[in-house]
Formats: C-alpha cells, sequence, structure tokens
C-alpha cells in the first residue's frame, strides 16, 4: 500500500527568470546547464519539495509545464516589481522568492526560513555579504507598502522593510544549513566560471 504523502506547507515558491544578463554577453541565466538541468529547473525543482504551487516571473516565457508564468505587471520596477506581482498572483498567503541564478541554493535553506515565520512578514537570510532579499520568504501583507514604494519610485527591493515585521535569520548561527557559497550568484563570466568549477568539484 502506498503511503500518503504529507501536505505541502501553504507556500508559493517563485523563481525570479526575467533579469537582464548583459554582463554575460545577453546569454540567458535560465537556461545555463548545470549539470543536466537548467539553471530555472534546478531552481524550480529545489522549491518543489516545499511549495504547493511554484511562479515563474518571467516576461519572456509563456508556458511552462506545472509552473504559473507571472509577467510584471508594470515593466522596468525590477526585482521588487517582480515581487508584487508574484504576491498578487499566488494562491497562498507566504511568497518565497528565489532569483534563477544562484545555483547553490537549497531546499534545506528555504525550509529553514519557513520554520522562522511566524507572526512576521519578511523572512530573509543574511551572509557574510549582507541581506538576501532574493532568497526570502515574503507575505502577501507585503503587498500595500510594496505598491507604496512602487508608486513613488523607489525600487530598492528592501524600502519597505520599515513598515512590516522583518524576522532576519543569520546564516553564521547556522553552518550546517547555510555553507559558504550557498549565495553564490552569476552576474558576469567569471562567476560562471567559478560557479561551474564549484559544481563539478561537490558533484
Amino acid at each position: 500500500m502506498n503511503q500518503q504523502l504529507p501536505p505541502k506547507p501553504p507556500l508559493s515558491g517563485a523563481v525570479l527568470a526575467g533579469g537582464k544578463a548583459g554582463r554575460l554577453r545577453g546569454q540567458d541565466k535560465t537556461k545555463l546547464q548545470f549539470g543536466r538541468k537548467t539553471l530555472l529547473q534546478r531552481t524550480l525543482d529545489i522549491l518543489e519539495p516545499l511549495c504547493s504551487e511554484r511562479l515563474i516571473s518571467s516576461n519572456n516565457l509563456s508556458a511552462y509545464t506545472g509552473c504559473k508564468i507571472v509577467p510584471d505587471l508594470v515593466n522596468g520596477q525590477g526585482p521588487l516589481g517582480a515581487l508584487r506581482s508574484c504576491l498578487l498572483a499566488a494562491n497562498n498567503p507566504y511568497l518565497i522568492i528565489v532569483a534563477t541564478d544562484m545555483p547553490f541554493i537549497t531546499t534545506k535553506a528555504l525550509a529553514k526560513l519557513w520554520q522562522e515565520r511566524e507572526n512576521f512578514d519578511v523572512i530573509i537570510p543574511r551572509s557574510p555579504d549582507g541581506m538576501q532579499p532574493l532568497a526570502a520568504i515574503y507575505n502577501k501583507s507585503c503587498i500595500a507598502p510594496i505598491s507604496k514604494q512602487l508608486h513613488k519610485g523607489n525600487f530598492k527591493i528592501r524600502s519597505f522593510f520599515s513598515e512590516v515585521r522583518v524576522k532576519v535569520v543569520n546564516c553564521l548561527d547556522h553552518p550546517d544549513i547555510y555553507h559558504k557559497n550557498i549565495f553564490l550568484n552569476i552576474n558576469s563570466p567569471e562567476d560562471l566560471q567559478k560557479a561551474l568549477s564549484l559544481y563539478e568539484q561537490t558533484n
């Protein structure tokens, strides 16, 4: 007899896949290969065990199996505008957002944020490099303060944090979960070479 899988938490997961890759000579980050998977598929697979629905924030994709495509409601507002669009489109009260160019992010790292959510609107990791707003959890309660900042033309993703309850998870307190390169992101050919080298060493 098949055991019934436990229900997934009321958490939506969104992959930010719409950023420009000018420093990567126009390469589409979502299609970069790590092993047998593209970065986009790898990130979606990391979200799958944790999220009851998966979204892709993109103005270029028209469809992707098993995912809802969420274009920006307003163009030119950067990740903050994409976050608002995804929060509005999500079916769950909480949304975890992950940039598609973080090849070493893990389900375990994201699950830790989910465990810290109670009584907070934003749950965000802080690594030695600083806050990581593109690997964080946001509640729908953030929509109004985000909209306020966008209306002002303030597109910094942390611009609304003073108006909501923010839980900061210090990565140095959890070295078993947050390893040194977990938030490494790919913005240049040098970053890509470093990431591929690290990937080959660990796989």
